[in-house]
């Protein structure tokens, strides 16, 4: 057998070696160095992309938000209720919540014999008045007046309760019973309301002119107190100045007593951004994100007043992964 021997590696070798080892380590680092700028790169880029795709703006518009206190009650309307004249299948002509004119035809009834079959014969039912159709009774009509107050006690008021009855499209009637009501949304309409007088804080008294509405971004109306009856549980009739046509719609619903009124630029709360400790937002001006200090004023739920900003600007609504500078799509 040979026997091997081990060459001591002469230091010109060494040296090429190590050579060899620090020009991979040079070009593997710089390799890891232009991938991670271009990934840099990329990402900036991406990220720049996907905000201009994905970037809301809204111009700054002035509105307000209310402090208010829940009022809730039964609205009071001049309506006036259609019985079937016949038995029959029914056909709506006007859709429930429309306005119909005087003489207009509202519903056709084809009538049915008396084994229930349908006949040939179709009669028109006329709207005898104009206003609003609603196929959706509650059996208040004939109870709740602008007179309530005067007729019924506090227990008759708080055992009041809809009933509600509602004609579906191509449903049977029965003659004499309920087919549609006409609600006369140019007539005075009024709202009915219970409340505890630490709960509203302050009694409303009679000919006391107040401030209403559906939201705390309004529009307002105005009331005017009519009537109150009792003491710390108390029942008050408001006569209604230019209600929003969705108080008409309705029998039920939580009004708003106003407090007090705050103006300014109206903005979604999700606008809002902190930097720096100091609330702002994001506009854009040329197409390019700039930031803006704002004064926070008042805020009601998902909404804000703030000062600080002119209207029409365009105010980013969501801001999100922007900077200085950005470019806005």
């Amino acid at each position: 057998m040979s026997r091997l021997t081990m060459v001591p590696v002469g230091k010109e070798a060494l040296k090429k070696r190590r050579r060899l080892a620090f020009l991979r380590l040079s070009a593997l680092f710089a390799v890891l160095l232009l991938a991670g700028l271009g990934g840099w790169w990329l990402k900036d880029k991406i990220t720049g992309m996907f905000v201009k795709v994905v970037v809301e703006v809204q111009p700054a518009k002035m509105g307000q938000l209310s402090e208010t206190r829940p009022l809730p009650g039964w609205v009071i309307r001049d309506e006036f209720i259609v019985n079937a004249p016949l038995s029959g299948r029914v056909q709506r002509l006007v859709n429930d919540g429309e306005r119909a004119r005087v003489g207009a035809p509202v519903v056709k009834i084809k009538e049915l014999n008396p084994s229930g079959s349908e006949m040939g014969s179709l009669q028109d039912v006329f709207s005898p008045r104009a206003g609003l159709i609603s196929y959706r009774m509650d059996g208040l009509e004939e109870v709740l007046n602008s007179r309530v107050l005067d007729e019924l006690n506090p227990e008759q008021l708080a055992s009041l309760r809809e009933k509600p009855w509602e004609v579906n499209p191509d449903s049977v009637v029965q003659k004499g019973t309920p087919l549609f009501k006409v609600v006369d949304n140019l007539e005075k309409a009024y709202f009915l309301i219970h409340y505890n007088v630490k709960d509203l804080g302050g009694p409303l008294v009679p000919a006391r002119r107040v401030t209403l509405a559906i939201n705390a971004a309004g529009p307002n109306f105005y009331g005017k107190v009519l009537n109150v009856r009792g003491g710390d549980d108390v029942w008050a009739l408001i006569q209604l100045s230019n209600p929003p046509m969705e108080v008409l719609k309705a029998r039920t619903m939580p009004l708003l007593l106003v407090d007090k009124v705050h103006k300014g630029i109206l903005l979604p709360k999700s606008s809002l951004v902190e930097r720096n400790g100091e609330q702002g937002v994001w506009v854009s001006v040329k197409n390019r994100a700039e930031w803006r200090n704002v004064n926070l004023v008042y805020t009601v739920d998902e909404q804000v007043i703030v000062d600080g900003l002119e209207e029409g600007l365009l105010v980013i609504q969501n801001p999100t992964l922007l900077k200085e500078g950005q470019e806005i799509k």
